[in-house]
């Protein structure tokens, strides 16, 4: 793999260029016939969903793959490279597990799943590791990403030098804990490089990948990857979901001392990633390993702004609207317009790709659609950003023929007091939860950010997770 150092999961002995020479051809065939994606696999085809990919973490053999170069939300799979900078951080003896580390306020506001710490309280690092990968703690990666790098946007930004290290063509990561935004996005093949890296690399730390359950008090909140209970051989790793990106996961067993690694995005529910997970890998196992076979390095992710992924929102999150418009609580100084349209799911689909290019993939500002006054329709935003820097995106996206207008602050002030007047709307679903449909494969256990019921008006209270 050009630009790894992760042999022989990452191994690529074929020219650079005859690579980037099919890069071209395999989009066009992932456009246009996306259905003969994996199947001439010698693993039978999975349940349909999104990209797949099975592998054995020692060798890095491509046991089966299926779409695993194309873009994705990873979601909480996001927290993998968490932990991955993490590690690095321990190894290079920058934090220590023992370490006690602050709970800013950033990190308390995250959305769940949560542990809840108030402000100002501590937790050890060893904790907080647990709670990120157990059960995947929102504030907790921001606790962690925050006692590592000083802020989440450093810490970002360590994890995109770290995938570039790595080879991660198809990722690029805009927060620690991998709440949805259109410019943080990922691989199949990409995820599966993490996951071999942290299996091989860092085996001092797997057994936080397999743990049961996190320890709260007196309370007991299971680890969020059903697998571990259901397949006697599986030992991790993460789950991950957002409704944009659906039900992920990266599941890994051991049979024979040998031990494959299946990643899952896309699935309909939290059952249905684990049941397909379980298939792949009991399959794998049946398959003997093959030397010649192609390595997950080898796999070809699709270039950055290629396509744009998919979204999953309306099968998974049905009592979600298709695009969260921009409340206007935070729209302010000077933006730029990618253009109005007649639907928000257009002004959605154009603003992302804009955000995808080169030009916007690195961009920390505000985005969203907002409704335009006098029925004019929906517009593509990106706002909190300079005069300086809102004249040379624009200047970058026009030389490559994309609209692009620059919005002074008093014209922003005049949207932003319009979206405030609007009739309120129902409260946005989470990001991470559909209050009617999302399915929680976790058990009983309740965190500790959602109040107790009095037995008064007891009811069925479904948990934002990730």
């Amino acid at each position: 793999m050009r630009g790894g150092n992760c042999d022989p999961v990452c191994k690529d002995e074929r020219p650079y260029f005859l690579k980037r020479l099919m890069i071209s051809v395999l989009a066009l065939l992932l456009l246009c016939l996306p259905a003969l994606a994996g199947t001439q696999n010698s693993v039978a085809t999975a349940p349909a969903s999104g990209p797949q990919l099975l592998f054995d973490a020692k060798t890095g053999e491509v046991i089966y793959e299926n779409r695993a170069g194309e873009p994705w939300y990873p979601a909480s799979l996001t927290k993998l490279m968490t932990a991955y900078v993490v590690f690095q951080k321990l190894r290079e003896g920058k934090l220590r597990l023992d370490q006690q580390v602050m709970v800013s306020e950033l990190a308390h506001s995250q959305e769940p799943s949560k542990i809840g710490v108030p402000a100002g309280q501590t937790v050890s690092v060893d904790f907080a590791l647990q709670a990120l990968l157990v059960y995947s703690a929102n504030d907790m990666a921001y606790v962690l990403a925050e006692a590592a790098s000083g802020t989440y946007q450093n810490f970002a930004g360590e994890m995109n030098d770290a995938a570039r290290r790595l080879g991660l063509g198809a990722s690029h990561f805009i927060n620690p804990n991998g709440l949805f935004d259109p410019r943080h996005v990922t691989s199949a093949r990409d995820i599966g490089v993490i996951a071999a890296v942290l299996i091989n690399g860092f085996p001092e730390y797997n057994h936080y990948f397999a743990q049961p359950y996190l320890q709260v008090g007196k309370r007991r909140l299971a680890n969020r990857n059903s697998l571990i209970r259901i397949m006697p051989e599986a030992d991790g790793m993460k789950t991950g979901f957002v409704c944009n990106s659906g039900f992920n996961l990266v599941a890994s067993a051991t049979r024979n001392d040998r031990r494959l690694v299946a990643v899952i995005l896309g699935a309909k529910s939290g059952g249905a990633r684990a049941a397909i997970a379980k298939q792949l890998l009991e399959q794998g196992f049946a398959k003997p390993p093959s030397a010649s076979a192609e390595k997950v390095g080898d796999i070809l992710d699709l270039p950055q702004g290629a396509i744009v992924p998919a979204d999953k929102t309306t099968e998974v999150c049905r009592a979600k609207t298709p695009v969260q418009l921009a409340d206007g609580h935070d729209l302010a100084g000077w933006a730029i317009s990618f253009g109005t349209y007649d639907d928000m799911r257009k002004a959605d689909m154009a603003l992302r790709g804009r955000l995808l290019s080169p030009i916007g993939i690195g961009t920390q500002s505000s985005v969203g659609v907002v409704r335009l006054p006098e029925k004019a329709g929906y517009a593509a935003l990106m706002w909190n950003i300079s005069q300086q820097e809102s004249l040379s995106l624009c200047s970058a996206y026009r030389l490559e023929n994309a609209y692009c207008d620059v919005m002074p602050p008093a014209l922003v002030d005049q949207v932003a007091l319009y979206v405030k007047s609007l009739q309120p709307v129902p409260k946005p679903v989470a990001q991470g939860a559909d209050e009617d449909n999302a399915i929680d494969d976790v058990g009983p256990d309740r965190p500790q950010a959602v109040k107790k019921l009095a037995p008064s008006k007891k009811r069925r209270v479904r948990r934002r997770f990730n």
